[in-house]
């Protein structure tokens, strides 16, 4: 065999190998995650899923503030035709709840977290995920509501600081008067004295 009928043979092993590869990838996209018998296979679906959501997660905070609001408006059109769609509503959940989305509401996003976890449709990697959110949320909320309650403290410390302030102005001014009264009578009763 000369070179080139060998290079050509390559060519062809190479293109029915990709072919081969191409259709097993496509047989395996049809196959329903429920309907896989191998717990390996399923397991790595789940981490598949779960490493999606992240990636969704990581490419959602590179969005501008308009981008962020347009795909959280196209979320919620599909996820009204569609609420069942477990990926969908935790992507929902994600922009409602961490901190670099502009769309955040902790409240909506503890509510639609402590859903999906009672609803117990979650595979174990989603639920941990989902869990990690749904803590996040609580955590901020009673860290949001401490900074509210410290914030009112500090604005009753001030308003207190402030009315004291005005007590110790109004008594040095008094206390100024009486000795300016004091320093008149002082120089009254001395002038008399110094008279022969």
């Amino acid at each position: 065999m000369t070179k080139n009928n060998i290079y050509v043979l390559l060519i062809c092993l190479s293109l029915l190998n990709a072919c081969a590869n191409k259709q097993t990838l496509n047989s395996m996209d049809d196959i329903k995650p429920n309907k896989i018998n191998n717990p390996a296979q399923q397991e790595r679906l789940k981490q598949d899923n779960v490493i999606e959501l992240v990636k969704f997660y990581d490419s959602y905070t590179s969005l501008t503030l308009d981008d962020q609001k347009k795909t959280y408006t196209d979320m919620n059109e599909a996820l009204m035709e569609n609420k069942n769609n477990l990926s969908q509503r935790i992507k929902l959940a994600m922009m409602l709840s961490l901190p670099s989305s502009r769309v955040r509401d902790n409240s909506k996003a503890q509510i639609l977290l402590q859903n999906l976890l009672q609803e117990n449709n979650l595979n174990s990697a989603e639920y941990a995920l989902v869990n990690l959110l749904y803590e996040y949320t609580l955590d901020s909320t009673k860290q949001m509501q401490k900074n509210r309650d410290e914030s009112k403290k500090l604005e009753a410390a001030q308003s207190k600081y402030e009315n004291l302030q005005q007590k110790f102005d109004a008594l040095e001014q008094k206390l100024n008067d009486l000795k300016n009264i004091e320093k008149t009578m002082n120089d009254r009763d001395i002038k008399p004295a110094n008279k022969p």
